[in-house]
């Protein structure tokens, strides 16, 4: 991990001390557990991590800055991965209520697919807040969202393509109608780039295997139709897969445009840069892992310092943006160098008075 919380290896530890109810999920799903140390608030708290998959590197990239925020304050963690299985969702959103878990930050799963856990959890006043994604939550059972905007980074991404296509073009989307947050992006995009840009076709990404549905979405798609000549990825690894899948198959310079920086995006921005590449890419980018530290705040407002109005405002310190090009991509790392949140929010708790591991 960098000192920006950060992952640079997964390394996911199911640790001597899983809770004995979790057991069972453990080993379908997936589970890390930070212990709680003596340095947290005067109550143990434990929060539950509920993830929609592990396959996105955004996502452990978030579950890091969680680790880094409960060891901070003292919590323990409980981390589910759900694998992109819906049954899974609905599993793990509900062992973690079971577990009667403090808050649960939820990581994409929307509350149709866990409808049991999500009343479960209003019950037995186990708060439900979304990290680094909004839901489709029409009743809104989710208590907060701490996310970056998706549509602003659509708007940047809209008007790189806008300046790579200026006489127009046709484009591969591949979305995820379940998922909010690629929602948002592909209306902003498409709004963006109207009248300019047709979406020739769409594809549903099968999220249970994401990274081999891309692949053979983007294949399919461009022999289908050879006019496309650019690709929307609008999840993380989508930017990566689908290039490697136009250079392999030599389909030509098909722009890719994708949202948040893949660590292996850095080699393949670096590498048309040096080679002089003419092929369009482009990837909106913001430090959607520093959702969790919002998350964290409020939960410090909530359960340590008892505060009626818990919610944390993210305006306190705002997520930062920008596009990510060959032209302007940095010349060393594989994590883009975005400040880090952690000192903000540490010396935040401790002006409170919370007891904080710096």
């Amino acid at each position: 991990m960098n000192q920006n919380g950060v992952f640079r290896k997964r390394v996911l530890s199911k640790g001597a001390r899983t809770l004995a109810s979790l057991t069972t999920l453990a080993v379908l799903a997936g589970v890390a557990i930070v212990p709680a140390s003596n340095a947290g608030a005067a109550k143990k708290i434990t929060v539950g991590v509920a993830a929609i998959t592990e396959q996105s590197p955004v996502v452990l990239q978030m579950i890091e800055v969680d680790k880094l925020a409960a060891k901070a304050l003292g919590f323990n963690l409980v981390v589910l991965n759900a694998n992109g299985d819906p049954a899974q969702m609905a599993q793990i959103m509900s062992a973690l209520v079971n577990q009667n878990v403090s808050a649960i930050i939820d990581i994409a799963i929307n509350p149709s697919l866990a409808p049991a856990a999500f009343a479960a959890a209003k019950q037995k006043g186990i708060p439900i807040i979304a990290e680094a994604a909004p839901l489709i939550d029409p009743q809104h059972q989710a208590a907060a969202v701490y996310a970056p905007s998706d549509a602003k980074m659509a708007r940047l991404l809209g008007a790189q393509i806008l300046k790579d296509y200026p006489n127009g073009g046709k484009a591969l989307s591949i979305n995820a109608s379940a998922l909010a947050a690629i929602v948002i992006r592909y209306q902003a995009l498409a709004k963006a780039t109207s009248g300019v840009v047709q979406v020739a076709a769409t594809h549903e990404t099968d999220l249970a295997n994401a990274v081999t549905d891309t692949q053979t979405a983007v294949a399919d798609a461009l022999h289908a139709n050879p006019s496309i000549n650019m690709v929307w990825g609008l999840q993380d690894f989508e930017f990566s897969t689908a290039l490697q899948v136009i250079s392999s198959q030599n389909l030509g310079k098909i722009g890719v445009y994708g949202f948040y920086q893949d660590p292996v995006d850095f080699g393949i921005l670096r590498a048309a840069k040096a080679s002089g590449s003419t092929q369009p890419m482009a990837i909106a980018d913001s430090p959607v892992y520093n959702s969790g530290w919002y998350c964290f705040d409020a939960i410090v407002n909530k359960f340590v310092l008892h505060k009626k109005n818990w919610l944390t405002n993210m305006n306190i310190h705002p997520l930062p943006y920008t596009l990510i090009t060959p032209s302007n991509v940095q010349a060393t790392g594989d994590v883009y160098k975005w400040p880090s949140f952690k000192p903000f929010f540490v010396n935040r708790w401790i002006a409170e008075g919370v007891k904080v591991k710096k």
